[in-house]
């Protein structure tokens, strides 16, 4: 059993963190928490039956006075790279929500560190471990629609979820600790979904970012195109500025046939080309199941050798693909992602 420690009781952690691990018990067992909040540590350390003793204001302290072996990160953007460079300093293995930093180069440090002390560092990408995904995963490496050549995936909302009342709910309408607007927050998730799904990496981005109707710091619009390695395309589209919201699409369009997440009621449909029908796999689970099948992998990779559920690769082009797009945008031009 891995012993982990939380950096940050917020509100990811209270509905997803803190019950996936408790129904992984046989894998983790939670023996510390840390949050400068009294009020969202004593929520944690209650659902998680946690003493007082080993709840902590400071997780510096934490990490001096408890060994840990894990340490899960879910503090605002701006707070992950110094709590990622402090539990690697303590000897941990990371578990860190994305993105890992807010800089290419501070994200590269942390992943040479990692590998200098032989410590694991696994960015989040949860969605990749959301049931209907992980099926069109499944279904497109299986060569059920053909070569994939076109994603279109398209989250128009009012807004972001609140953060825990009892520190700052607001928070990612401030730069300052957000580091960025919708691009940065939910662009981060289409992007690593398109590469897993088009199964190849992004080679250029043009991207127009910008605030249009809210009075946030921050971006609140945002169209993207990604060109792959393959020469498939993925369009974006994201925005916290539609009040009266829109209907969420990720499609994939192959040479074959096509696969819709959210299809007449089914949680993803297949269209073949062959017989000019859908069908509707039956899929189990929700989002829930994201985060315990994301725990579950990191400790398989953990305690048995398993090939980590995000590599380091993974985990820097996601975050390429995002500086790219905000490099576009400003420039007003295609941008390579590497550059």
């Amino acid at each position: 059993m891995l012993r982990i420690g939380l950096i940050g009781c917020g509100r990811t952690v209270q509905v997803a963190h803190a019950p996936a691990l408790q129904k992984l018990g046989d894998l983790f067992q939670v023996a510390a928490i840390a949050d400068q909040s009294p009020e969202a540590l004593e929520l944690v350390g209650l659902q998680l039956g946690l003493p007082a003793e080993h709840r902590y204001t400071d997780y510096r302290a934490m990490l001096v006075q408890e060994e840990l072996q894990v340490v899960d990160i879910s503090l605002p953007h701006a707070f992950h790279h110094e709590a990622a460079m402090a539990g690697l300093m303590a000897g941990a293995h990371l578990i860190s929500e994305r993105p890992l930093a807010l800089s290419m180069h501070d994200a590269e440090e942390l992943l040479r560190i990692a590998e200098m002390r032989g410590r694991l560092i696994s960015v989040l990408h949860y969605y990749l471990y959301y049931p209907p995904f992980q099926e069109a995963i499944r279904l497109v490496r299986s060569g059920a629609i053909g070569t994939p050549f076109f994603i279109r995936c398209e989250g128009v909302t009012g807004g972001f979820g609140a953060g825990t009342e009892s520190f700052h709910p607001q928070w990612h309408e401030n730069p300052e600790i957000a580091g960025g607007g919708v691009w940065l927050d939910s662009g981060y998730h289409a992007g690593y979904l398109c590469v897993a799904l088009m199964g190849s990496p992004v080679r250029s981005v043009s991207a127009h970012v910008d605030n249009y109707a809210t009075d946030l710091a921050v971006d609140d619009t945002v169209a993207a195109l990604m060109i792959h390695q393959n020469h498939g395309v993925s369009s974006i589209q994201a925005a916290w500025s539609v009040l009266g919201g829109g209907r969420r699409v990720f499609e994939i369009y192959g040479t074959e046939g096509a696969i819709a997440l959210d299809h007449e009621g089914y949680p993803l449909g297949h269209f073949s080309n062959a017989t000019r029908a859908w069908e509707h796999p039956e899929i189990d689970g929700g989002h829930a199941e994201s985060f315990i099948r994301c725990f579950t992998a990191i400790a398989e990779c953990l305690r048995f050798g398993a090939p980590p559920p995000i590599s380091h690769r993974d985990a820097l082009h996601a975050l390429q693909i995002v500086t790219a797009g905000y490099r576009a945008s400003e420039r007003d031009e295609v941008t390579g992602v590497e550059e």
